[in-house]
């Protein structure tokens, strides 16, 4: 007799699982199924045997690749019958975009621009879809929106190989297992785990070195994995606008640091599905700027003035920007929009102008008394994570380092139930100080993101504030602090449960009561930004690991790719996703007005068209804004640029960022403001040409791996520049100096990867001054190109 002991896992959870198990697959479906995942497709040719498809060498690198290629692809099912069609002079692959049409859509379409193929007979024949046929094919902007393009491993491993070399030099062992790390857009969390694996062989390299002990090698690997799994339970940290992702990268974490009779590792308050980008911030304004008239005075125009966790705001001269309007707020400019919505759009500017006027004596009154709630808010928040993370956390000792902290023993679902109602005040009477800052935040988000037809549901200035007060300092009650699920009982092991909810009422007090659901019912523009934050993900980082900032002041190390993605309306675009004719042909200004005018009269395609307008503009005037990103001020909007100052104000005072992305920063004559402060950070500059087609982009595009340094004072990084393959840095940075400095291509005309030490381009205050003269005629040295 023997005993498997159970795997209480999300993954395996049936609450998590309910659309597989309640699906109903034939048998023969389920042999289909299994016979493609186990032997290679047939090739056609007699005699020709299928392969057998070994998943040994499988590993969490693959798994994510597949994952973030499957991001882009939709399925649906035929709801009637459909036929292919596609842009004229382009060749079928049914692993490109797709389009559909309905049989009487057909016409409208020529001959080169429908989709054929040769069946069993030879016959050609229409690319067909009957009713009822599941089609699963890359989506339109599925991939652009989600910015999906998985990073391959060898740039992974380069990646945070050079941003680890910065950070655990001079650390001792328990100071590299101390050290956290944040992923800002994680995806499958594969700079995440690369970071554990590097991590955890430094830790063990130096401990060992440090007692002098050494570990028997048949028990290296599973202490490297304990060191895995400590360092992944409790220092890492990941964000991603997609929900899928954060699922993924809890297992794939899961199973990179996974050891025999090891726990199962709960990510829930450190894993957060949100957008990195968009969100409110512990930043202040002066009062005085909020009663300025003169331009370029007003609070709006300048940026406001962190005050970190940690610190105290000045109580009678300092206001959260949170609580304040922006003139990006509700702004939409397009002129296709205004024509189509005149009287929404003019009551909009109206609201804007009346909303951002300046504040008067008995304004500031309100501002810095909800200021102040905010402040015993975020103590509160700091202490709630605490006491969450106490009653959660799973003991785990190491090589070398014994764990001190007391067993929660509780289960996931316990966990969960923990996260969701006595963190997050799901189903609570009461929202605690998550709950409250979040909403408020949220709120102010929304602002920038308001539906156009929902022009009537903006608030007046005063009904700001009296929405903000609700949600802040609520209205006076005593505390309800049971759950109204099962007979007002809390469901699971209520004496442990209660005790705590008790313990966390004791932190923000029992005077006042902020019912959210309650609030969202009876108050539409309340339910409405609620709906909003939904939609977008707003992701408010100082809220969500104020223990982290408030006991660390920040990230040791933020690192990944970001998405290169440019802000920008594209009309067909969004257009061709209900009707191809959009993506297919080639029309004019004319024909696209013409069929824009058609198109809109379906109801459906009217509120998707406003909406992704509202998503774009929104983001646009958000990422746009002085107060937001006053580094980013004049330039076009491309995503990875945004992440840049994030990682900065995030890391901790000694951390660092790395990031993969576009090299447009470097020679852009309108980014001079954020190169000042890029090269006093910038460790290393590493330009690839992608001429190896690492990433799936052309290959005449360049991009970069940077590493910064927040402790940096003075300009001092190096410059590789023409690599191919991340090889080449460590043969630079490793390699003698006894051959010759290979050139581009070597002598059979192949790209040439290898190194050389005197590749390295050391570049100070004197180099960054030679580019200035030389590109620009300039002495502006802390801007050069």
């Amino acid at each position: 007799m023997f005993v498997i002991a159970p795997l209480k896992a999300h993954i395996f959870d049936p609450e998590y699982t309910k659309m597989i198990t309640d699906a109903k697959l034939r048998n023969r479906i389920m042999l289909r199924i299994i016979d493609l995942m186990s032997l290679t497709r047939s090739d056609g040719r007699r005699n020709s045997r299928r392969g057998r498809i070994s998943y040994a060498n499988l590993g969490i690198n693959q798994m994510g690749s597949v994952y973030e290629a499957l991001l882009s692809y939709r399925g649906f099912i035929a709801e009637h019958t459909l036929f292919e069609v596609k842009r004229a002079g382009d060749s079928f692959n049914e692993l490109d975009v797709g389009y559909f049409v309905s049989e009487e859509e057909l016409d409208q379409y020529t001959e080169e621009e429908r989709v054929y193929f040769t069946n069993d007979e030879g016959k050609k024949k229409l690319h067909m879809y009957e009713k009822g046929h599941f089609i699963y094919r890359l989506a339109g902007r599925e991939r652009e929106k989600s910015a999906s393009y998985y990073t391959p491993e060898v740039l992974t491993k380069c990646l945070v190989k050079y941003a680890l070399k910065e950070l655990i030099e001079g650390k001792t062992a328990d100071g590299i297992l101390n050290l956290t790390i944040c992923e800002p857009a994680m995806g499958s969390a594969a700079f995440l785990n690369e970071a554990i694996n590097q991590l955890a062989e430094a830790y063990i390299d130096r401990k060992q070195k440090e007692t002098g002990e050494m570990i028997p090698a048949q028990d290296r690997l599973k202490e490297l994995q304990k060191v895995k799994m400590f360092i992944a339970d409790r220092n890492v940290y990941g964000i991603d606008l997609n929900p899928v992702a954060v699922e993924l990268a809890e297992v794939s974490l899961w199973l990179n640091t996974i050891f025999k009779g090891g726990l199962v590792p709960w990510f829930g308050t450190q894993l957060v599905n949100g957008n990195s980008l968009i969100g409110a911030r512990r930043q202040c304004y002066r009062t005085d700027l909020l009663t300025a008239t003169a331009k370029g005075m007003r609070w709006y125009e300048n940026a406001p003035d962190r005050v970190p966790l940690g610190t105290k705001r000045q109580v009678r001269k300092q206001v959260y920007h949170f609580l304040l309007g922006d003139t990006g707020m509700a702004s939409y400019s397009d002129k296709v929009i205004k024509s189509l919505e005149p009287d929404n759009i003019k009551q909009m500017v109206q609201w804007n102008k009346r909303f951002n006027a300046p504040y008067d004596d008995e304004d500031l009154v309100t501002l810095l008394r909800l200021s102040t709630a905010i402040d015993d808010l975020w103590e509160a928040q700091i202490n709630l994570r605490k006491q969450v993370g106490e009653k959660t956390q799973d003991a785990l000792s190491v090589y070398g380092h014994n764990d001190n902290s007391t067993d929660s023993h509780t289960t996931i679902r316990q966990k969960d139930k923990i996260l969701s109602e006595l963190y997050k005040s799901e189903h609570m009477k009461n929202a605690g100080p998550y709950a409250r800052l979040k909403f408020a935040m949220d709120y102010w988000c929304a602002l920038w993101f308001w539906p156009i037809d929902k022009a009537d549901l903006l608030p007046s200035r005063s009904e700001f504030f009296f929405d903000m007060s609700l949600i802040l300092e609520g209205t006076m009650a005593s505390v309800n602090v049971r759950d109204d699920v099962k007979g007002g009982q809390l469901s699971l092991f209520p004496t442990e449960m209660e005790q705590m909810a008790m313990d966390i009422i004791d932190t923000y007090g029992t005077d006042t009561v902020v019912d959210i659901p309650a609030l969202r019912a009876a108050n539409p523009r309340l339910n409405l930004a609620y709906e909003i934050a939904e939609q977008n993900h707003f992701m408010h980082w100082e809220l969500e690991f104020a223990d982290l900032f408030a006991e660390r002041g920040g990230f040791d190390l933020v690192i990944g790719n970001p998405p290169w993605v440019k802000i920008q309306w594209n009309e067909q675009g969004i257009l061709s996703d209900c009707n191809p004719l959009f993506a297919v042909k080639k029309l004019t200004a004319t024909q696209t007005a013409h069929y824009r005018e058609a198109a809109l009269t379906s109801n459906h395609t009217r509120v998707m068209y406003f909406s992704e307008y509202k998503s774009m503009s929104g983001k646009q005037d958000f990422l746009n804004a002085t107060q937001n990103y006053p580094l980013l001020k004049g330039q076009q909007t491309n995503l990875y640029k945004c992440f840049l100052p994030q990682a900065w104000q995030y890391g901790s005072e000694y951390g660092a960022s790395a990031f993969i992305h576009l090299d447009g920063i470097f020679d852009d004559p309108r980014a001079d403001v954020l190169r000042a402060v890029l090269y006093s950070k910038l460790k290393y500059h590493f330009k690839f040409q992608n001429e190896k087609l690492l990433f799936d982009i052309m290959h005449t595009r360049s991009y970069s791996a940077n590493v910064y340094a927040n402790s940096q004072k003075c300009i001092n990084f190096d410059c590789i520049f023409d690599l191919y393959d991340p090889i080449t840095i460590d043969e630079c940075y490793e390699g003698a100096i006894s051959d010759t400095v290979p050139g581009i291509k070597d002598g059979k005309g192949n790209w040439n990867t290898h190194g050389h030490p005197k590749r390295i381009v050391h570049v100070t205050k004197k180099e960054l001054l030679l580019f200035a003269n030389v590109f620009d005629n300039s002495d502006e040295w802390k801007t050069a190109r």
